[in-house]
């Protein structure tokens, strides 16, 4: 029994030293300051209240860098019933102004992108997740 123990153990710390380390993604500040930007080019569009309890669309993208140093989005899911509202989300990506960036941070959102959701109440303005307030009680 110990026999298998002291294999087990062994493979297992083989295996850790040869695994890929895991890189962190984007950092939390990073994700702050992209969702300022989607509230600075879309202010019209962004409400300042607790979202209601039962939200008219979550849409859900992967929000990329591209060559030119854009924004673009990936849609990761979305609200087949509620297309304007992904139209919507996509749109305020594209409108974000450019963000103060290292050359690692861009490489990596080049690379993987963040993951960033969008929280649409029934008039259409929004809140992403990041910076949203606590969701009001349905009771």
């Amino acid at each position: 029994m110990q026999a298998k123990t002291i294999c087990f153990s062994f493979v297992a710390g083989l295996l850790l030293a040869v695994a890929k380390p895991a890189f962190p993604g984007v950092p939390d500040d990073i994700k702050r300051d992209f969702a300022h930007a989607v509230y600075d080019g879309s202010p019209e569009l962004v409400h300042n209240r607790n979202p209601q309890p039962m939200l008219r669309a979550v849409i859900v993208l992967n929000v990329k860098l591209d060559e030119s140093e854009n924004w673009r989005a990936e849609v990761l899911r979305t609200n087949d019933e509620q297309p304007e509202m992904l139209a919507r989300a996509i749109e305020t990506v594209r409108r974000a102004p450019h963000i103060p960036l290292s050359e690692a941070a861009k490489a990596e959102l080049r690379r993987n992108g963040l993951i960033e959701a969008w929280l649409f109440d029934n008039d259409g303005s929004f809140q992403v997740k990041t910076l949203a307030k606590a969701q009001r009680s349905g009771l």
